[in-house]
């Protein structure tokens, strides 16, 4: 499983026309969890208002943005039984704090592609399909891929103020 997609970044030129600036691969593309998940860095933004010539890419992958600024992430999930399996190799069951985890943003998540569960400490699963969109803010959680296929997310994360949340982070920052 590959995540090959196009990013076509645009600027204007010294003469105040509009270009095509780079148009490939996103430079940035981990697979933190498991050889068949991808995290792609399409965008960084270190603070706000940006300029439209800051550059946004980074020498490295980083989840949470800087302070004042934005990331904005592609994930591409294999099924959790690839993700979560025994020492044999094989899928084991899913435990209810597996991943769970808290980061100190604002998140807008829309499903691109496939279904997505998403887990939050004593609620309900919400389950999304491709088109639906959730907005995160500051809640423990994890995201499970219950299907046989891949799943392909969009995550945009806002720096937010950790004075107005109400819990401390916890866990790995992963999304």
């Amino acid at each position: 499983m590959t995540d090959d997609f196009r990013r076509i970044v645009t600027a204007v030129d010294g003469d105040g026309h509009s270009v095509v600036d780079s148009d490939g691969l996103p430079p940035v593309v981990i697979s933190p969890r498991h050889p068949e998940q991808f995290l792609t860095a399409i965008w960084a933004v270190d603070e706000l208002p940006t300029s439209y010539t800051a550059s946004g890419d980074r020498g490295g992958f980083r989840l949470s943005p800087p302070p004042g600024g934005v990331n904005i992430i592609r994930n591409k999930l294999p099924p959790d039984s690839a993700v979560y399996v025994d020492a044999d190799g094989n899928p084991r069951p899913v435990g209810d704090e597996d991943n769970l985890h808290r980061t100190a943003t604002v998140d807008f998540i829309c499903v691109l592609e496939g279904e997505l569960w998403l887990v939050l400490e004593g609620d309900e699963d919400v389950h999304l399909r491709a088109g639906d969109c959730v907005v995160q803010r500051g809640t423990v959680h994890a995201w499970r891929n219950r299907t046989d296929r891949p799943t392909t997310f969009l995550a945009v994360l806002f720096d937010a103020d950790e004075d107005t949340l109400a819990a401390a982070p916890i866990g790995p920052e992963a999304l």
